[in-house]
């Protein structure tokens, strides 16, 4: 069954087919053909209400996902699950630790963007990609002055990577990295109480 979740800051919107939902979840009605003001609308009732989970039906969940994204400013971003030694390379920024991403610049691949942010972010070089992984999804504001204040739909495309050299590597600091961290996968529990929502079921896929 094919599954799509959203995430706002805590809170996270479902498409589904319908099976396997529990009556205990929060249903929303929108339409594959609600038009972009309607959909604005409904994400705005969303994000300043008080349920932090809602469910969105179609017989064709991808349609609806598709319908729904095309209503915000879409950005695309890139980065790795970086393994060496069984372990997991881990960045510490803005008091969370996250995943070494980045925004995919014009003409350039989702891989390419992913090996490259890895190495600026966390001053690696040697890595390669294994596989190709789930990918999140997550809406927020823009902070930026050319889109200030628009919503943004952002995919970040995951790739698992092998890394196989020596080095530690070193915190792009003027990206607000403050730290590097390798965790083994039963160290994994210490990241999932303190990373984003949206980073969740990547991480969970590592734990020991």
């Amino acid at each position: 069954m094919q599954k799509y979740k959203v995430f706002f800051n805590e809170k996270r919107i479902v498409f589904t087919s319908g099976s396997n939902i529990t009556f205990s979840k929060p249903k929303a009605d929108i339409a594959e053909n609600t038009g972009n003001t309607g959909i604005l609308e409904w994400f705005q009732t969303f994000a300043d209400g008080e349920k932090t989970e809602t469910v969105l039906e179609h017989s064709r969940p991808e349609k609806l996902f598709e319908n729904f994204k095309s209503a915000f400013l879409i950005i695309n971003a890139a980065g790795g699950v970086v393994i060496r030694k069984e372990k997991l390379l881990f960045i510490f920024r803005n008091g969370k630790w996250d995943l070494p991403k980045g925004k995919i610049e014009t003409a350039e691949s989702p891989k390419i963007a992913a090996l490259r942010e890895v190495k600026e972010e966390c001053g690696i070089t040697g890595h390669r990609i294994v596989r190709q992984l789930p990918s999140s999804f997550h809406i927020y504001r823009s902070p930026y002055k050319k889109t200030l204040g628009k919503w943004i739909f952002k995919e970040t495309f995951w790739f698992e990577m092998e890394y196989k050299q020596g080095a530690n590597g070193n915190p792009q600091r003027e990206e607000g990295i403050t730290e590097l961290r390798w965790f083994a996968k039963n160290e994994l529990e210490e990241v999932l109480g303190n990373t984003y929502e949206n980073l969740k079921p990547i991480i969970i896929l590592y734990r020991a």
